[in-house]
């Protein structure tokens, strides 16, 4: 780096962080991106926070650059730039770089819960992708809201601000919208060329992934070359203005330079939308490995998971057997309780109980022969609130049932996610005393299970950066107060 850029790239970051809340504000972001990091793990990380973090908060560098870009215009210092003897080039490329360094110091927070998450769980596919995604969205944002924040000549940051932000909520809502018309086979319409306005969808196209769609385009070379026009147009154009367009106080651009400035603002935003590639007959790669679980034919209306020699919890039942109760965690012997709760009058005898347990997908069951084969099992009691119970005959219903209990282990491998269910299949057959007839009892549920000490895990290393922003703070309002 030339020692001119350095030097003002060295006195713009200083300039930036001098703000009285700067370091307080820097640290409540990175404090709710760690939290969200560390909640997230109650269900599945890499949708929900992946997205977010990876995604979206990326894109809100748009206002912040435009922001920081129109500043200097709104105190005047660009006055001091134009007259005083400092290459107005260097100044805006060490404006550009400080920029960078926000994004990249973004970046590195995000780094030490993903590095919990790929020690519990790998590295799958998505997290893979938005690890590329990110950087190249930070750049195209920083682009084009550098390019806004210099377009705005005025006294007030609103209007550059207030643009962005306008850009910004139209990037944020095409990605769902891309992602929605690719799955109907409506992305080469109209409306579908439009959504590849925002630099996010061009490069998630671009790289090969989707969120939830299932398709993706199966040629990427125009798809490259429109994301590069957006960046790199952006870029040179928003040099080209604050160079060759405009004064010390205002616009000074010549009537053949608005032409060009319109042409070439209309060229950027109208490129993408034009050339880049909309074939979606592409199978989009599996994201991770979730396994794709047919949630539908799961019901778990006569079975619960519950702790030894605890009873039935107070909402019973659902499909996931555990959804009330403590998680079962990732490769530990997990001892618990299965309830069946069988359509049987207690008063009546069951004989013959025979059960077999499969767990799917990496979860290992283990239960004592003796409770999965019992002659004459005994009999718990369940009574059916609010009418609920199973129809015995036309406009009755059983007031309460017969609960066979069997001890079983569970122990969940090769987990896919921080929280995953895994498949449960329960079969049984029995006799019931009076009755000559087999009594069958199937169940297709799941299990709710988590890493455990995983939110510890990403909680520690994700406080460490936003403390330092707070300590940093503190250091500034002492020596300033």
């Amino acid at each position: 780096m030339p020692l001119p850029i350095a030097t003002l790239y060295a006195e713009e970051l200083k300039a930036t962080m001098r703000g009285r809340f700067a370091w307080i504000g820097a640290g409540v972001v990175l404090l709710a991106m760690g939290g969200l990091a560390t909640l997230s793990t109650q269900g599945g990380w890499l949708q929900g926070y992946g997205i977010l973090a990876y995604g979206l908060v990326p894109l809100a560098f748009l206002p912040i650059a435009a922001g920081l870009m129109a500043s200097p215009r709104t105190n005047r210092f660009v006055e001091c730039i134009f007259t005083a003897p400092v290459n107005r080039r260097d100044w805006l490329a060490a404006k550009f770089l400080v920029l960078v360094t926000l994004a990249a110091a973004y970046y590195i927070a995000l780094l030490p819960a993903m590095f919990v998450y790929t020690v519990h769980v790998g590295v799958p596919l998505l997290l893979h992708k938005y690890l590329l995604w990110t950087p190249g969205v930070l750049l195209a944002e920083i682009a084009i809201g550098s390019l806004i924040g210099l377009l705005f000549i005025g006294r007030s940051v609103a209007a550059p601000i207030g643009a962005a932000m306008g850009v910004l909520l139209a990037y944020v809502v095409f990605i769902p919208m891309q992602e929605v018309m690719a799955s109907q086979g409506n992305g080469a319409t109209r409306t579908g060329h439009i959504t590849l306005a925002s630099p996010a969808v061009l490069l998630k196209n671009a790289l090969g992934f989707t969120i939830a769609a299932r398709t993706i385009p199966s040629h990427t070379t125009m798809t490259w070359i429109s994301f590069a026009v957006v960046v790199f147009g952006s870029l040179l154009l928003a040099a080209w203005v604050f160079l060759q367009a405009q004064g010390v106080e205002t616009w000074e651009a010549t009537r053949p330079q608005r032409w060009i400035l319109a042409l070439a603002l209309l060229s950027i935003a109208l490129f993408p939308v034009i050339f880049a590639e909309t074939t979606y007959d592409g199978i989009a790669p599996a994201q991770s490995r979730n396994p794709r679980m047919d949630f539908d034919a799961w019901y778990g209306d006569n079975a619960a998971l519950v702790s030894t020699g605890a009873s039935e919890n107070r909402r019973c039942c659902s499909a996931i057997l555990n959804w009330d109760h403590p998680d079962v965690l990732v490769n530990r012997n997990n001892r618990r309780d299965l309830l069946l709760l069988l359509p049987v009058d207690p008063a009546k005898t069951v004989t013959n109980f025979h059960a077999t347990l499969k767990g799917g997908e990496g979860l290992e069951v283990a239960a004592d022969p003796a409770s999965l084969q019992q002659a004459a099992p005994q009999l718990e009691t369940h009574t059916y609130t609010n009418r609920s119970g199973p129809e015995i005959r036309q406009g009755q219903r059983l007031a309460a049932g017969g609960v066979i209990r069997i001890p079983i282990t569970l122990v969940p491998r090769n987990p896919w996610d921080l929280s995953v269910i895994y498949p449960l299949h329960i079969a049984a057959t029995y006799a019931v005393s009076g009755d000559p007839r087999p009594q069958f009892f199937r169940e297709n549920a799941g299990i709710r299970s988590r890493t455990g000490g995983a939110m510890a895990q990403m909680a520690l290393p994700a406080g460490i950066l936003p403390l330092c922003c707070f300590a940093a703070a503190f250091v500034r309002w002492r020596r300033t107060r």
